[in-house]
């Protein structure tokens, strides 16, 4: 089978295989986070030990994962917590460029979607479980911290 362009396409026809190839070159990362707030409105953030910034929980999500399902995965890995996670707040598109990675990470594209995970109260927060790597802990406890 050929696949033909569109008429705006430079090229006239490409193969499954072209096509193919073209569709791997285009390489897209999808990830997910969580907003999570506690009862002051302040913004639960982490500071995982390969970044230098602090992000909201989240992560990539695994092939074939629906988006939600990985944000409640990264969840349960990063802060020990189980939880169904389902109203989608926004997708955002990341630029290459707009994260400021060092060009040695190769970071490519990326679809994020980002999800509520509520209002936390201080029970919910003291649950929280932090792994023995990738999340490092605030420097007054050993919770992800909170930001306003």
């Amino acid at each position: 089978m050929t696949v033909t362009p569109a008429p705006d396409t430079p090229s006239s026809t490409m193969t499954d295989e072209e096509y193919g190839a073209l569709r791997a070159s285009a390489a897209l990362w999808v990830g997910t986070s969580v907003l999570i707030t506690d009862e002051r409105g302040r913004i639960l953030v982490q500071h995982v030990d390969y970044r230098t910034t602090y992000l909201l929980p989240g992560g990539a999500v695994d092939e074939n994962e629906p988006p939600a399902q990985g944000a409640a995965r990264e969840l349960r890995e990063e802060l020990g917590v189980t939880m169904t996670v389902d109203r989608g707040l926004t997708v955002d598109w990341v630029s290459a460029d707009g994260l400021n990675a060092p060009a040695s990470m190769h970071f490519p594209r990326e679809i994020l979607h980002v999800y509520d995970g509520g209002t936390w109260d201080n029970e919910q927060i003291a649950a929280i479980r932090l792994p023995d790597r990738e999340i490092s802990p605030s420097s007054s406890s050993n919770l992800p911290g909170y930001r306003t």
